[in-house]
């Protein structure tokens, strides 16, 4: 009987110490696989970082990060998400960037919302990246976004059509047309609206991307609109108009 009991005893300890040591072996797997993924992590947002100090517009070595994240997205890579003050100067606003780093490394497609085109594809890829498994889900659904115009002023104007010699131009024989003048169609005068939470917002001192910035919005400021203009531009202020924001930036 004690001997039966003495094996008993000796069956349970061995079963005990072997449920400890798959315990501290699962521990220690889940400890190293976290260290890789902080250091792989690690690892692209200082690409990205370094990617875009080469390649956007306006930096400069002062350049300053912050709320830099790296998402693993469905199909492995990732988008590293956050802001980027391309000056450090203290009176220029962070802008939002996303990173989208491919899974061997070798390339990373940047987007910076320094503008109002950029700004409205930046938007875009935050909303559909910027969190764990993000992305495509699978290659069929990799689809390339469509372009997005852009409004700046700096775009080049197509080249006029020669005129035959001896005719008259279409400039010289019709008057021409007047200007369109803003209007209220789809959003009435004295509506309110909010700019929004992404991101802060360029007000504008014409309605269009290469207009003067009078002054950065906080996210979410509520603001009246005044008038429209022709590409989605609306002229909004608080009692009276103060600037020109484009309809992408807007949260009705």
């Amino acid at each position: 009987m004690r001997l039966r009991i003495g094996a008993f005893l000796l069956l349970a300890t061995l079963a005990v110490a072997a449920c400890d040591d798959a315990e501290t072996k699962r521990r220690r797997q889940q400890a190293e696989q976290a260290a890789r993924s902080a250091a792989d992590a690690a690892t692209v947002i200082r690409a990205a970082e370094e990617r875009l100090r080469a390649t956007a517009r306006n930096i400069t070595p002062g350049a300053r990060f912050r709320g830099v994240i790296a998402h693993r997205q469905a199909l492995g890579g990732y988008a590293v998400c956050g802001q980027v003050n391309l000056t450090g100067a203290a009176e220029d606003p962070y802008l939002p960037f996303v990173s989208i780093v491919s899974p061997n490394g070798e390339r990373i497609d940047q987007f910076v919302a320094s503008s109002s085109a950029e700004a409205t594809r930046t938007y875009v890829e935050a909303t559909t990246r910027c969190y764990d498994g993000g992305g495509p889900s699978s290659a069929r659904s990799v689809v390339p976004l469509p372009p997005v115009p852009d409004t700046s002023a700096s775009a080049p104007a197509p080249a006029p059509p020669r005129t035959p010699a001896g005719a008259l131009s279409t400039a010289e024989s019709a008057p021409r047309p007047a200007l369109p003048m803003p209007t209220t169609e789809s959003m009435p005068a004295q509506g309110a609206v909010t700019t929004t939470s992404a991101h802060p917002v360029n007000l504008r001192s014409s309605p269009a991307g290469g207009g003067t910035v009078l002054r950065v919005l906080p996210r979410g400021t509520r603001l009246r609109v005044f008038a429209e203009a022709p590409g989605e531009w609306y002229q909004v202020g608080e009692v009276e108009p103060i600037g020109w924001i484009h309809g992408s930036m807007l949260e009705r």
